[in-house]
């Protein structure tokens, strides 16, 4: 009798141990596929927990401002994208991440103000760190803030503004020496900016048309090749902009088109970076949503996903592109 006990209960010990094993090794294999794109796996992952994103640093650029905002029919694009990007703060922070705003308020920024904090909060990061030589690294600082105080002045100086349409322009050396400074690891897999904004078609109003947009700078655009072709991020924009878009496609704004473009805050700073169109205030059922608060927080909450997932991703594939 007592032999068949033993033999009883180490046939079970065995079962279990397997069944622990399979459904351990089934649960890595699902954590493992939500941390890329989330392509295979169409359901919502799990909301993510405090702590995924410390040490991690997000800017948000809500776009335009009361003094250059767009309106239609009771929508205010600059009210609406601050309020999401509040939004967003809130869940990042929630997550241990660090969140800058270059608009924290109503009021608009110049485009060159906005890149000038971009370019001057990564800097910021470096100081005392032993990265690079601190007196130079205050140097860049200061000539940022100096575009920051006297945008009129120092903007044509550092950035190609007014934009040049002769495409002959080269970037300037000290700005090329931020960039240089902004592919260190220790900015480049940490930081990540995001520029938010809703569309609009031209008049006369084509109503009709919906769905986001997301541009990314790209190292082949034709308009910037002269200027600089030297972006360290560019399969991560790439990478960030479909993990989003998808995300976005799944409550319901639909997707329309991912595109390389030389907006000016994606163009004059050296950062993984996205800008995004979230939607058409001129099509009712887009807009319909983005005047929705419940609505607002549930893409806000796509947005802090998508954010721990492209961290997770860049981490598991190491530091190099």
């Amino acid at each position: 009798m007592p032999l068949k006990i033993a033999a009883t209960l180490l046939i079970i010990g065995w079962i279990l141990l397997l069944g622990f094993t399979v459904q351990t090794a089934s649960r890595t294999f699902f954590d493992d596929m939500r941390q890329f794109a989330g392509s295979i796996i169409t359901q919502p992952a799990p909301a993510p927990l405090s702590g995924d994103l410390a040490g991690k640093v997000i800017i948000l650029d809500a776009g335009h401002g009361a003094e250059d905002t767009n309106r239609f029919a009771g929508y205010d694009e600059q009210a609406v994208m601050l309020k999401l990007t509040l939004k967003l703060k809130e869940r990042l922070e929630s997550m241990s991440a660090e969140v800058f705003l270059t608009r924290p308020d109503k009021h608009d920024l110049h485009l060159s103000v906005r890149s000038a904090l971009i370019n001057q909060r990564a800097l910021a990061e470096l100081i005392g760190e032993g990265r690079g030589n601190d007196v130079e690294l205050d140097r860049l600082i200061g000539i940022m803030q100096s575009v920051i105080d006297d945008p009129d002045t120092y903007a044509p100086v550092y950035f190609n503004f007014p934009f040049d349409y002769t495409y002959t322009r080269e970037i300037h050396e000290d700005l090329r020496l931020i960039f240089e400074y902004q592919e260190d690891p220790y900015i480049r897999d940490r930081f990540l900016m995001i520029s938010l904004h809703s569309n609009a078609t031209g008049r006369p109003v084509s109503r009709n048309i919906r769905g986001v947009d997301i541009f990314h700078i790209s190292n082949d655009i034709s308009r910037n090749a002269t200027y600089f072709a030297g972006y360290s991020n560019t399969e991560r924009n790439l990478f960030f902009a479909e993990t989003l878009m998808d995300a976005i496609d799944n409550i319901g704004l639909p997707k329309r088109r991912i595109q390389a473009y030389h907006y000016f805050v994606l163009r004059e700073h050296n950062l993984p970076a996205v800008l995004v169109e979230n939607g058409f205030h001129t099509n009712v059922d887009d807009r319909e949503k983005l005047m929705d608060d419940d609505f607002l927080d549930e893409l806000a909450n796509v947005y802090a996903e998508t954010i721990v997932k492209y961290f997770n991703s860049i981490m598991r594939f190491g530091s190099d592109d």
